[in-house]
């Protein structure tokens, strides 16, 4: 309850870093296993295709969180946060998450059959990461702002990320000012 009442969006955030263990208690609460020997989710996933990815762009990188091992696994290399929106806070903020969609796990094989459909339960799954993310960061005593305000093609791109890769959400994410 005291999450609830706490969640709220914010744009104003310090360029303090996250703890690691912060990172790591997000990250599981977004997108994490939280019944391992069935590979459940903490967020549910239409029909358990589990299609949604969770990259994670830091000061040093992109990551791409590995819920299996609980761990990051690095993309690529260098500050890529302006990558992650257009708004002036996003690239100065600790943490983006960027919420992905990868049709194959989907079962779509080319990207031209990607449909409406598709698409509309990875909005609906990400919507469920994306408030798991924010209750995470009100217990933290962090602040964060979801968006759609992301330039998707330029992130798929500077990832190299396939044509089955559709960029939903992005989440700024840190202290705040």
């Amino acid at each position: 309850m005291q999450a609830l009442n706490e969640r709220s969006s914010s744009r104003n955030f310090s360029a303090k870093e996250l703890t690691k263990q912060q990172l790591s208690n997000l990250c599981w609460a977004a997108w994490g296993y939280n019944r391992i020997d069935s590979k459940k989710r903490t967020a549910p996933s239409s029909m358990n295709k589990q299609e949604m990815e969770l990259y994670v762009v830091l000061k040093d990188g992109a990551y791409l969180y590995n819920a299996e091992k609980h761990q990051l696994d690095l993309i690529k290399e260098g500050d890529l946060r302006s990558y992650c929106g257009n708004q002036d806070f996003v690239a100065k903020a600790p943490v983006n998450f960027v919420y992905v969609a990868n049709m194959k796990k989907a079962d779509v094989e080319k990207p031209e059959d990607i449909s409406p459909e598709h698409l509309a339960t990875s909005h609906a799954n990400t919507g469920f990461i994306a408030q798991n993310t924010y209750l995470a960061c009100a217990s933290e005593g962090l602040e964060c702002v979801v968006r759609g305000s992301i330039d998707k093609k330029a992130f798929e791109k500077v990832l190299s990320l396939s044509p089955l890769h559709k960029v939903i959400l992005a989440h700024t994410i840190g202290y705040g000012k």
